[in-house]
């Protein structure tokens, strides 16, 4: 589980120690991130800003994403992976952003919050220009085993089932959730071999440019990503909001507004760079 005590601390250290460093050949970066319905900042609890078809003011709920295969490129435009720092938000190559604090509505979460990647680049001089990555959990972790995982991969309420995996996703308000995550993988009748041969990997791959780590941070922005949905029905017969189905007709625009083909589950033919949720805004925004 997520220790409070130890994510402090790490604040505390990436507050003082500033967002980059160099050595000869290795570069550490810290990535932003922020959340909002437009210009509200993400928070638990009634918002006043109206969303979606209907122009609903929601109640949040859960504000978490699993960020993986995160890239940087400079000048040079050449991409590279970062290394994540190994913490308890940070696993392998995969990290938790936390937007929700376990206040008001969001009880089914905790107080400790996570806006921040940390990692390191090899081979890398001069200023991060460009941020590459995936929402969502590889498929390589993604049917892990929760209760016995590292953390941030032991969340109860960021996964499904084992068949199922991890939520990519998780952004609830009162009526209506987002759960992104895989779907289509099926099990043998011993309930013991996976077959995701056919599933629906529902992880987008966003790149953003123009980014300066120093003085940016990466924005996800509800309000844009419900722009064309209804939040105050829900399809009959259907869990509310969407759970990722490609059958479910309250996922369309969503999916469209993260890039995503609804019935494949990959990009969307115009690339998930078409995505309309995800900017990059000044840092004290």
């Amino acid at each position: 589980m997520i220790k409070p005590g130890l994510t402090v601390m790490a604040a505390v250290c990436l507050a003082a120690c500033g967002s980059d460093s160099d050595s000869d050949d290795n570069k550490s970066v810290v990535i932003n991130f922020g959340a909002g319905l437009g210009t509200e900042v993400m928070a638990c609890g009634p918002r006043t800003t109206p969303v979606g078809s209907q122009q609903t003011q929601p109640e949040v709920k859960d504000f978490r994403l699993y960020i993986s295969d995160v890239q940087v490129a400079g000048s040079d435009g050449q991409f590279r992976s970062v290394e994540l720092e190994q913490n308890d938000w940070q696993h392998k190559n995969v990290a938790l952003l936390d937007f929700e604090d376990g206040s008001a509505s969001c009880s089914g979460g905790n107080a400790a919050m996570n806006k921040q990647l940390t990692g390191n680049v090899k081979d890398f001089s001069g200023d991060v220009a460009q941020v590459r990555f995936t929402i969502g959990v590889p498929e390589s972790l993604n049917h892990l085993d929760r209760t016995t995982a590292a953390s941030p991969l032991n969340i109860d309420g960021m996964t499904w089932s084992w068949a199922g995996g991890y939520k990519h996703a998780r952004l609830d308000v009162n009526g209506w959730n987002i759960h992104l995550g895989t779907t289509g993988c099926t099990l043998d009748d011993n309930n013991q071999n996976l077959d995701c041969s056919n599933d629906r990997p529902n992880r987008p791959t966003y790149t953003l440019s123009g980014i300066d780590l120093d003085d940016d941070k990466i924005y996800f922005d509800y309000a844009a990503l419900v722009n064309s949905a209804d939040i105050s029905s829900n399809m009959a017969d259907t869990p509310l909001g969407c759970m990722s189905f490609a059958s479910d007709s309250d996922c369309a625009p969503v999916f469209t507004a993260m890039g995503l083909d609804l019935t494949s589950g990959e990009c969307a033919a115009a690339g998930c760079d078409s995505q309309t949720w995800v900017s990059i805004t000044p840092l004290d925004q």
